[in-house]
């Protein structure tokens, strides 16, 4: 795979140590086979927006010397790194939907960078269990999952060893949990759903308070204003609110 910026690569965005670095090419097949029977709409999706798709890393115990996790609701001893390449000409939902297709598409946890068609890379994670209906146990359900524009995450903070190393699992969700925060959690007491939970929370308010903003400006009469500017400071109050609950003190709200 050609064109991802060394620095947001899945290597160097996890730091990856050379034991648990790999370089394998992953062919479109191998990703929509799992819903070929189920769901061939999806299986036809992930075949029409994937154009490429490399393993680029596999955290495992040996190779970066955390233990795996196993109980009687979850075992996780290996997490893929994968990098995938997405089609021009898809929408943000069809992209969306892809990113979680390879989710689903493994029984396990997974980190997934995919490069956009502008040339962006986002980091995309999912909290998941394996499916309990799946007789062949090799696809997951997702609780919960985010994407996360990897430029914007503060650098080194998704490195390994900066990471909950109790095991792999307490790793996988310490990743969600910075990644969700740009790489700034406000704190150890943020857990990963609720990071997720929080971000999607300041994604609407934002999405929210830009249209209020619009429309105030448009606004025909200043009765109309002054209900939209009350209500664009209610958004405002609301996001840093938000905002203080997901970052440190110390991350750049501008």
């Amino acid at each position: 795979m050609t064109g991802i910026p060394h620095e947001h690569n899945g290597a160097s965005l996890l730091g990856l140590p050379e034991a648990a670095r790999q370089e394998h090419r992953i062919t479109k097949k191998m990703l929509a086979t799992q819903f070929e029977d189920q769901a061939p709409a999806d299986a036809r999706l992930l075949t029409k927006v994937v154009v490429s798709a490399q393993l680029v890393g596999i955290l495992r115990p040996e190779t970066i010397q955390v233990p795996k996790h196993q109980n009687t609701e979850r075992t996780v001893v290996d997490i893929p790194v994968l990098e995938v390449a997405l089609a021009d000409k898809t929408t943000a939902a069809d992209r969306t939907r892809v990113t979680e297709l390879v989710h689903r598409s493994m029984a396990k946890p997974v980190v997934l960078l995919a490069l956009m068609p502008d040339g962006t890379m986002v980091l995309s994670l999912a909290l998941s269990h394996v499916s309990r209906t799946d007789p062949t146990r090799s696809t997951s359900v997702i609780d919960a999952h985010v994407t996360v524009p990897a430029g914007q995450i503060e650098p080194g903070a998704l490195h390994l060893d900066r990471l909950d190393r109790t095991d792999m699992w307490a790793l996988y969700r310490d990743l969600v949990r910075t990644a969700a925060a740009d790489g700034q959690p406000a704190g150890t007491a943020l857990q990963a759903a609720d990071a997720i939970a929080l971000r999607r929370r300041l994604t609407d308010l934002e999405t929210e308070l830009t249209i209020v903003v619009r429309d105030a400006k448009q606004a025909r009469n200043q009765q109309q204003r002054i209900q939209l500017n009350t209500a664009a400071r209610s958004l405002r109050a609301q996001i840093t609110g938000v905002r203080g609950t997901l970052y440190s003190a110390d991350h750049d709200i501008t």
